[in-house]
């Protein structure tokens, strides 16, 4: 049985093994795998731009993986790593920079952390309440190439993409100026204060600001600059003259500026990049100063000079042509005579004299003084008491040449008494015909009501509120960058997922 099964299976074949030279297609998978993820990885390196420290001197509101780089609302860069700085002073940045941010990462780009911020002259940032803190870039193709950078404390007032020019003012007191405060031209704001500094002598104050587009171009060569902040009052001859450019610098300062010229000036050419123009304190000054070339003269008094100060007026025909320079007495030894002896100093640019005329100018004053020029005390003003010097024609006079300190002498004339007190009574007349009563009345009622009001508990309750709210507004936007802010976070987050 056994026998007949064995002869019975078929014959089977031994089989041959063959090696093959062609590659599995099993092996294309991995290949293909290798080949995309070498061109991803080509890619992302390609697309990245450089990475760049920065350094600050507190990491506030700012973190890793979340924090970007921002120009114009348009992400630049992203934070990628916080460290504290080696001498504990610092914070340093790690930042991924986008493709292409190299050509503009120079010695002259600036960077900032953008935060809410609420100040006397300004409410900014308050789209970080709720998108968090960034960093701000003014970016510059100009300079050295860098990728090491120090951070600024606040946002620069003029980049490198602001247009206009700068300039520099010197002056010999700050005020109440600060950077950011207000330049004025016409009344409308055209550029602000930059910084300042006092200079290596110690005497001045130098003042950068910074005029935008197109009200450059108004800035001349013999432009004058003052100080526009707060309240100008002056008591002058005149009266009271208040002053001021808006209610802005009343609260943080200002700086205007114009030019003062005739139909005999002519138009001076726009001043250049970084001119340096004197800061005077007030407009009055400023114009002043335009009248650079003064002729000195002496007038003799022998009256009471009492009312009269250094500064005041000398007028020719209602025009102020100069100013009084010195007053002192003088005693001729002769008979013990004492007399006052007024200095003044006469602008011939404000009687609008020629060149060929001012050379011969002091020829004309002789001139004049033979055709009965003589200067006379007028009161300037009823009110505050005080004297101006005018000049004025009477040919009937006789003739007198004198000199005094190796100056000419213009002769005066008494103020008589009558002239004097003729416009105090007439002031006084005026005075009468006033209700007096009614208005010291009135004026008792205003002055308890406003007694009233600053004296008020109301009025410290709502300084104090108001303090307050200031105070809270604060905290308010430093603590909804720590603690508000993760939770709107990750309510959007639940949001987008259920989505």
């Amino acid at each position: 049985m056994k026998e007949h099964t064995e002869n019975t299976l078929p014959h089977v074949a031994d089989p041959i093994i063959r090696q093959s030279h062609h590659i599995s297609i099993v092996w294309l998978i991995p290949v293909i795998a290798l080949l995309i993820g070498g061109w991803l990885a080509y890619k992302a390196i390609t697309e990245k731009g450089p990475l760049i420290t920065i350094a600050f001197t507190t990491a506030e509101g700012l973190e890793a993986g979340k924090t970007k780089v921002k120009y114009k609302s348009v992400d630049v860069g992203m934070v990628e790593k916080i460290e504290i700085g080696e001498d504990f002073s610092q914070v340093t940045l790690q930042v991924q920079m986008d493709k292409g941010a190299g050509d503009y990462l120079t010695d002259q780009t600036k960077f900032w952390v953008v935060r809410a911020q609420v100040s006397a002259s300004e409410i900014s940032g308050l789209s970080t309440l709720f998108s968090g803190a960034y960093i701000g870039i003014a970016p510059s193709t100009e300079g050295k190439p860098r990728k090491h950078f120090i951070g600024l404390e606040a946002a620069p007032l003029v980049t490198n993409t602001s247009k206009g020019k700068h300039f520099f003012l010197l002056a010999p007191r700050l005020g109440s100026l600060t950077p950011g405060s207000p330049v004025y031209f016409r009344q409308i704001k055209v550029g602000q204060i930059i910084n300042y500094k006092v200079d290596d002598s110690g005497k001045n104050v130098g003042v950068n600001i910074f005029i935008d587009t197109p009200y450059d171009q108004f800035v001349r060569e013999n432009t004058s600059f003052w100080i526009s902040s707060g309240f100008d009052i002056q008591l002058t001859t005149e009266g009271i003259k208040v002053d001021t450019e808006s209610v802005v610098s009343l609260v943080m300062g200002g700086i205007a500026f114009g030019t003062f010229f005739d139909t005999d000036t002519p138009q001076q050419p726009a001043a250049a990049e970084n001119t340096t123009f004197t800061l005077y304190e007030t407009r009055d000054k400023a114009r002043n100063e335009q009248f650079r070339m003064d002729e000195s003269y002496y007038v003799e008094f022998f009256e009471s000079t009492r009312g009269l100060r250094i500064g005041a007026p000398v007028e020719f025909m209602g025009m102020q042509i100069g100013v009084v320079t010195d007053i002192h007495l003088r005693m001729k030894t002769d008979n013990v005579h004492f007399s006052t002896m007024v200095g003044i100093a006469i602008e011939p640019e404000r009687l609008h004299l020629s060149e060929q005329t001012r050379i011969e100018y002091n020829e004309q004053i002789d001139q004049m003084i033979k055709n009965g020029l003589r200067a006379q005390l007028r009161v300037g003003h009823l009110l505050t008491g005080k004297l101006l010097v005018e000049l004025a024609y009477l040919p009937d006079l006789p003739i007198q040449h004198e000199q005094y300190n190796g100056l000419r002498v213009i002769p005066s004339i008494q103020s008589t008494k009558q002239e004097l007190l003729g416009g105090l009574t007439h002031f006084i007349q005026r005075l009468q015909q006033l209700p007096l009563e009614d208005l010291t009345a009135s004026l008792d009622r205003s002055l308890a009501g406003i007694d009233q009001l600053v004296n008020s508990p109301e009025l410290n309750q709502l300084i104090g509120s108001l303090q307050k709210i200031f105070t809270n507004l604060e905290r308010a936007t430093a603590q909804i960058d720590a603690e508000t802010l993760p939770e709107v976070r990750a309510t959007l987050q639940e949001l987008n997922m259920l989505t």
